[in-house]
């Protein structure tokens, strides 16, 4: 059995090779997926928001408040108006996210001890960059009202140290454990990571049975003494193999170019990656077995991928799923493997803290190939 499966391997890894564009994009793709994805998520921040300031009051206290906002790295100020129609015809045309507009009189009302309101205007359209700015709003502000009260205390005698204390009577020491640089790269990379790997598998595996079909060689195959068990292990293994060549890469570029902690716990995270290359490539086999075509199973493979990408917990907190939705998000591999690398690179979580996620990963794999050889049976019948 073994030399008949060892024989039918060889035979698909010749197919394969023989596509010298493919074979070179097989290996090369995976790596510059890695790498663009990770780029294009590096900081999982917005920066440089666009904002204009209308500065009616023109006066040392407002430009102080003016200042602070082109501290801070979220935003980039533009410039100033005159009008307020101009402003929010700029707003408007998209060429700005925001609008901060200081009142006349702002530094007379300020020392005659009356409350004064700024007006910021923000771009609705753009839901992430609107609370962006205004968070950086409510610390200049913050920022503003305390100093301004530690200099009124000075002023009667008070020494700024116990003002500080007297306006800030509490407040919260943080300490932040496991990725204390708060590094989103570090997040999101085991999500880039798997679906590198499956947007591989996945695709190659689901194209691997209608390809024999269309040229006719799969009735070859059935007609011989080769069992149908036989027949799959074989065509899985080779690309199991490349598979495994393109885990070994993938991870040395998200250690040595991304400083991901991978080669502390390399056997362990080969094990993941292990098992959730086989649970790609029984998707794979699965989809190769049910579609009459190389185009339907493409087809089928893009529609199985675009909700794993959405749904599974790779590029979002999964608690971001509404509740009657994240029942799904259960059913994907993704899931299971995103959540164990990221508690092995994050938390340096060892076998005992990660052996859930293991076994759920051992099941997809037993039951997707138990799936995928019932359904070839089936359809060969």
């Amino acid at each position: 059995m073994f030399a008949v499966i060892w024989d039918v391997t060889l035979k698909e890894l010749r197919q394969v090779i023989r596509d010298r564009r493919s074979f070179v994009l097989i290996l090369v793709m995976p790596i510059l997926l890695t790498v663009l994805f990770a780029k294009a998520l590096g900081s999982g921040e917005l920066r440089d928001i666009p904002m204009l300031v209308l500065n009616e009051d023109r006066s040392p206290e407002s430009n102080v408040i003016v200042t602070a906002f082109s501290t801070y790295e979220e935003i980039r100020l533009v410039g100033t108006v005159d009008a307020l129609p101009d402003a929010q015809a700029r707003l408007s045309q998209g060429k700005v996210k925001a609008v901060l507009v200081i009142p006349k009189g702002f530094m007379r009302r300020i020392q005659a001890g009356e409350d004064v309101q700024l007006q910021l205007l923000l771009d609705g359209t753009d839901n992430t960059s609107a609370p962006i700015v205004e968070g950086v709003a409510r610390r200049v502000i913050a920022q503003y009202n305390a100093e301004r009260a530690i200099r009124g205390l000075w002023e009667q005698g008070v020494k700024p140290d116990r003002g500080l204390q007297l306006i800030q009577p509490v407040y919260v020491e943080s300490e932040i454990r496991y990725n204390s640089g708060l590094s989103f790269l570090g997040y999101v990379m085991p999500g880039v990571i798997g679906l590198t790997l499956q947007l591989l598998t996945v695709m190659l595996m689901a194209i691997s049975i209608p390809r024999e079909r269309e040229r006719g060689t799969l009735d070859q195959l059935m007609a011989s003494p080769i069992s149908r068990t036989e027949l799959i292990l074989g065509k899985l293994l080779p690309y199991f193999g490349i598979a495994l060549f393109n885990v070994i890469t993938i991870l040395a570029v998200a250690d040595r170019a991304f400083g991901i902690p991978i080669f502390k716990h390399l056997p362990l995270l080969l094990t993941l990656c292990a098992l959730f290359v086989l649970t790609s490539l029984a998707t794979g086999l699965l989809i190769s077995s049910v579609s009459r075509s190389q185009f339907q199973a493409v087809q089928i493979a893009v529609f199985y991928v675009l909700p794993v990408f959405m749904l599974s917990g790779a590029y979002a907190p999964i608690e971001l799923i509404p509740e009657y939705v994240r029942p799904i998000s259960y059913l994907f591999p993704l899931m299971y493997f995103s959540r164990a690398v990221r508690a092995v690179t994050l938390r340096g979580g060892d076998l005992a803290m990660v052996w859930k996620d293991i076994v759920v990963l051992a099941g997809f794999v037993v039951l997707f190939l138990y799936w995928a050889v019932q359904s070839f049976h089936k359809r060969i019948a």
